[in-house]
């Protein structure tokens, strides 16, 4: 029998070592992602494979993280009676390839493995705290990857009963994606023109893809009713279309919201008074001194309604003249160029003034 001493420490030597490593961390490829050919910890342990949701969480935003910034993993897993607790976490893309790049979070507890695509536990990181565990990592996002990145992960509930029998795996994985930011309207540009205006309008967008001949129009902000539609649209480029616009000389002056299908721009162009129109009844009417200083006189407009509007059509005062030559304060009025409308029997007449 003293024989057989030597013949039985071999065949237990492997034995011994296999547990010893594992101990000390998995070898590696055994964290159940399909990278991993869905391989686990049941290639050295006996069992089978039980699926847990929420063992694996992470800080990254629930719109997707973003290339080359770092994010905490965390792992943790549950189990009555566990006496060790080992894992395996790696990162993947929906091929199977592995992405970004993992870093330690806790170098005496956990190691890489699997050529340093995957974390695993120490010797000093699989003892649990009651019936848990959690280990911690950090992940460097990356970019360029298309669809969904899943976060794989295997478990090891020892009980410590010194051989590969009875003890309990587990896995769970969770799924990213890259943030994609949303769709945007820049500008407009020309950017304001008067009542009775034509022209080509250039609109650019910043991540759009227009394609086709999307619908273009200016919609006025304080009543959504009142539109001017785009026509004659040509995608230059999947974020620059070009629309041709004619202002009806009836349109409301002010603010105008910009829509390009289902993509919005608050207020990105002014409708301005028509200025220039004259007529007889009103053709010896005279605003002096133009630029003004604090005041200015109106001549021959004896009865005519006269406002004062900014030059994105902002009331700021009216009043009756009731004097062939009517004096106006301005000196409440910052330097700048405003739009002076008088109406009379009817008939409107615009000019622009300038306060110095």
């Amino acid at each position: 029998m003293k024989k057989l001493y030597p013949f039985l420490l071999v065949l237990a030597t492997p034995l011994i070592l296999i547990l010893m490593s594992n101990s000390t961390g998995s070898p590696g490829g055994r964290s159940g992602s399909p990278g991993d050919n869905g391989n686990t910890c049941t290639g050295c342990h006996t069992g089978t494979v039980t699926s847990k949701f929420g063992w694996i969480t992470t800080n990254i935003p629930a719109e997707g993280f973003t290339p080359g910034q770092i994010y905490t993993i965390t792992a943790t897993g549950t189990h009555n009676g566990v006496a060790k607790f080992g894992f395996e976490l790696t990162v993947e893309s929906s091929q199977g390839d592995k992405v970004g790049s993992l870093q330690l979070n806790e170098p005496t507890r956990t190691k890489f493995t699997n050529g340093g695509d995957a974390v695993t536990h120490t010797a000093a990181g699989n003892v649990p705290n009651g019936n848990s565990n959690s280990w911690t990592m950090k992940w460097v996002a990356p970019s360029n990857v298309s669809g969904n990145v899943g976060i794989y992960a295997a478990f090891n509930a020892a009980n410590g009963n010194g051989n590969t029998s009875g003890d309990v795996i587990y896995k769970s994985s969770i799924f990213v994606s890259e943030y994609a930011p949303p769709p945007l309207i820049v500008s407009i540009s020309p950017n304001q023109a008067e009542q009775g205006d034509s022209f080509l309008a250039t609109i650019t967008g910043s991540n759009t893809n227009f394609t086709g001949m999307p619908n273009v129009s200016l919609s006025y902000s304080s009543n959504p009713f009142e539109v001017i539609a785009g026509t004659g649209v040509v995608v230059v480029s999947p974020t620059v279309v070009q629309a041709q616009f004619s202002i009806p000389s009836e349109a409301t002056s002010g603010l105008y919201d910009l829509h390009v299908n289902d993509l919005l721009l608050d207020q990105a162009f002014t409708v301005t008074l028509l200025t220039g129109f004259t007529d007889n009844h009103l053709e010896l009417f005279k605003i002096y001194p133009n630029p003004a200083v604090e005041r200015f006189s109106i001549d021959n407009a004896n009865g005519a309604e006269m406002s004062i509007y900014r030059t994105n059509g902002e009331l700021l005062t009216s009043m009756t003249v009731d004097s062939d030559k009517q004096i106006v304060n301005v000196n409440y009025l910052s330097k700048g160029l405003y739009l002076v409308k008088i109406q009379l029997d009817g008939i409107t007449r615009i000019e622009k003034l300038l306060i110095n």
